[in-house]
């Protein structure tokens, strides 16, 4: 499972490699669809060449210490390129800070009005989460979910956890029912995996996975699936590294899937204390749901503070 609560907050959630020579036209045709999204592509990709030349810098600094490297070769500076060149778009949009605020620029003058506003409240909601610890997480609620989304399932005008909770609850109340459990648990789980809906996974043209409880697709999944870059801990340490995710056609079909997933029989202890919400997440947790090793105490945190469990 994914991990962490931000983890790529806002942005592609892709593995791509520098030498995809479809990347312009990918944020071409992605941006048909989503503008913000094309945006913050083209701000990323900025950001990439900006680090590419950063790099090729640093570099050429320390090129007076190579001339006696017997380790100096045509062939090791070839793979080094090779590798700054895939650094600069891995590094792309997740830490300098330049994307970010050359996609704030470019939304003021190429989105209209009413795009804009709806993204400045993702954007500010966002940041407020990353100020505060989850217990303080008290995101306003919207009093109108746009009709959109009752009617086709759809996620991307989430704006607040108020909103993503009222999506959510129809279809976690059904599933909750097959396996015997609060419901409330699944939205808080789904709400964790996911940033309150705000970076579910999505394919490298920014269409949705709906994988709300971020499974992996292993041997047994014979749908599609999304390959991303994502958080693991190994040891209690987090690491980043590329695995494939399930991918459904909505957020029924995710629900779903999970009461499937909780079948198999590494979770039996955790469907056992069903009816206790906490014991059931810390069951769930020991059963090697996630490698976080706050993961259950993150969930509990949001039923206490966000659901008065």
């Amino acid at each position: 499972m994914n991990n962490s609560i931000f983890t790529d907050v806002g942005r592609q959630q892709v593995q791509q490699s520098y030498m995809d020579l479809h990347s312009l036209q990918n944020i071409r045709r992605s941006s048909i669809d989503d503008k913000a999204l094309g945006l913050r592509q083209v701000a990323e990709q900025f950001e990439s060449m900006f680090i590419q030349m950063m790099l090729k810098s640093m570099r050429s600094a320390n090129d007076v210490f190579a001339k006696d490297n017997p380790l100096n070769s045509f062939e090791s500076n070839y793979y080094r390129d090779m590798y700054d060149n895939q650094l600069s778009l891995s590094l792309s949009g997740q830490g300098i800070g330049l994307a970010d605020a050359l996609y704030r620029q470019l939304k003021q003058n190429y989105l209209s009005a009413g795009e804009t506003d709806s993204d400045n409240k993702k954007t500010q909601y966002i940041e407020n989460l990353q100020s505060f610890p989850v217990k303080h997480i008290s995101g306003a609620v919207s009093n109108h979910i746009p009709q959109r989304i009752k009617d086709t399932g759809l996620i991307n005008d989430i704006n607040s956890p108020g909103d993503f909770i009222r999506v959510m609850t129809p279809y976690a109340k059904k599933a909750a029912k097959n396996l015997g459990v609060d419901y409330r648990v699944l939205v808080a789980q789904s709400a964790l995996e996911t940033g309150w809906g705000e970076h579910i996974i999505r394919d490298k043209y920014g269409k949705q996975s709906f994988n709300l409880f971020n499974i992996k697709a292993d041997k047994s999944w014979q749908g599609p699936a999304v390959n991303v870059s994502t958080i693991e801990y190994v040891n209690g340490i987090a690491e980043r590294e590329n695995a494939r995710f399930r991918r459904y056609s909505s957020i029924e079909d995710s629900f779903v899937d999970y009461q499937k997933f909780l079948s198999q029989p590494r979770y039996k202890k955790a469907l056992d204390v069903k009816h206790n919400p906490e014991m059931f997440v810390k069951a769930l947790h020991q059963a090697g749901y996630a490698t976080d090793p706050d993961y259950s105490q993150k969930i509990n945190q949001i039923l206490q503070h966000k659901f008065k469990l």
